[in-house]
């Protein structure tokens, strides 16, 4: 295996591990959010709720596109 394959597989075993950290994490902002709604007062707009999920499925794009994109390239 050439130093750069190396290098480029470790970047992307990185990326995946550092993007799956966070689906977990705003998996959790979303899970508290849900149970907590019931226990705070509704007040203002209720933009920053979709935020958490924009930035989830942002996170899951990158890993479908850190696996997937290697794996297309292969075929070739």
């Amino acid at each position: 295996m050439k130093n750069q394959d190396k290098r480029s597989l470790i970047v992307r075993i990185v990326a995946i591990v550092l993007a799956a950290l966070m689906v977990l994490s705003l998996g959790t902002v979303l899970f508290q959010t849900v149970f907590a709604a019931d226990a705070l007062p509704v007040t203002g707009s209720g933009a920053h709720a979709k935020t958490p999920i924009f930035i989830l499925i942002g996170a899951v794009v990158v890993i479908a596109v850190l696996v997937l994109v290697p794996t297309l390239r292969k075929k070739k």
